[in-house]
């Protein structure tokens, strides 16, 4: 006979639980921040991406910038109206599509970048350095342990 795992007395005894709750707080607060400065949750992490990395694929915006292939396209279809993102053929391999930031692209990078610092400061109000740091190192291990992605 095997044991059945207990039920849970309260739903925040769950890291899922937790995590995604977390989450769901951050990307409501910031999208209203965001939608002053006239861009979305998926443009702005489509942008930091492109900050952080210089030039990303496709494929690989998808996993950084936390979007399925068709909301992606879109997403960069507007960016790229918009003067906000290149998209160019790869110099290391010419089969690939590479996307980059314009100038006004990294331009708009200072304006979200304070934003998304207040709402990283304010969901670690009260946490300790040394918590902070457990906390980030605890974060990269999740997410190392659940990655489909290498990247």
């Amino acid at each position: 006979m095997t044991d059945t795992p207990t039920k849970p007395k309260a739903l925040t005894g769950l890291p899922s639980y937790l995590l995604t709750r977390i989450a769901h707080r951050y990307n409501q607060t910031i999208h209203a921040e965001l939608k002053t400065i006239g861009l979305s949750t998926i443009a702005t992490r489509i942008i930091a991406s492109l900050v952080v990395f210089k030039e990303l694929t496709i494929n690989e915006l998808c996993v950084h910038a936390l979007a399925e292939q068709p909301t992606m396209s879109r997403a960069l279809d507007r960016l790229e109206n918009d003067g906000i993102i290149l998209r160019s053929v790869s110099e290391a391999d010419n089969r690939k599509r590479v996307i980059k930031l314009t100038p006004e692209g990294e331009a708009l990078f200072e304006k979200i970048w304070p934003v998304t610092l207040g709402a990283n400061d304010a969901m670690l109000k009260g946490i300790s350095a040394e918590d902070r740091a457990v906390t980030m190192r605890t974060l990269v291990k999740i997410l190392e342990n659940v990655r489909v992605h290498p990247i």
